[in-house]
């Protein structure tokens, strides 16, 4: 009985100590992630983002991120280009997570500002056709799921959805993204 006893309380100390390397209250991360729109049309659209994650107590986290997006609209026989430029701030909330928290289920909010520029800013398309606004700033809100993994101790594999209103935007206001990602944690 008390071998028993023994195991499971050397047991929950290593797994602490495992806890305690991850998700540290203040513990910075860098973020890169690539995403793509769903439904995209032949020519690929698509998102970078890099930022800072800062982590705050039972896994959850604030982070500052910068975007840059394409996408393209069909019109006639041509592509026109939108590329927008955003810096996105929020929360995440942990959801739930495995009993190590070596796989989380997050879910964030946050705010979105930025820039918007139609067709790299000309106004005459191929065929004298002309654009009536060509730049936005643009601003909205977002909403994040994302499961994390960590693949060590330090490196953490992401794979999130957004849903994001973008007001002012020549783009759909309500759009979804589908990314997948890494996070160093210092």
């Amino acid at each position: 009985m008390h071998k028993i006893f023994l195991t499971v309380i050397l047991t929950m100390i290593m797994g602490s100590k495992i806890f305690a390397q991850q998700m540290i209250p203040k513990q910075i991360g860098v973020e890169f992630t690539y995403s793509v729109f769903p439904k995209s049309p032949e020519k690929q659209n698509y998102m970078f983002n890099t930022g800072l994650v800062s982590y705050s107590k039972n896994g959850d986290y604030f982070f500052g991120l910068t975007e840059f997006s394409r996408k393209y609209y069909k019109y006639t026989s041509c592509d026109i280009p939108i590329d927008t430029f955003l810096l996105s701030g929020g929360y995440s909330f942990y959801v739930w997570g495995d009993f190590m928290r070596n796989v989380n289920l997050n879910l964030g909010i946050g705010g979105l500002v930025g820039y918007e520029q139609v067709n790299r800013g000309n106004e005459l398309l191929y065929d004298s056709s002309m654009l009536t606004a060509t730049d936005n700033f643009i601003y909205g809100a977002n909403g994040k799921l994302s499961i994390e993994s960590y693949l060590t101790e330090y490196l953490v594999f992401l794979v999130n959805g957004q849903l994001r209103f973008l007001k002012n935007s020549q783009m759909a206001q309500l759009s979804s993204l589908f990314g997948v990602g890494i996070r160093y944690n210092f």
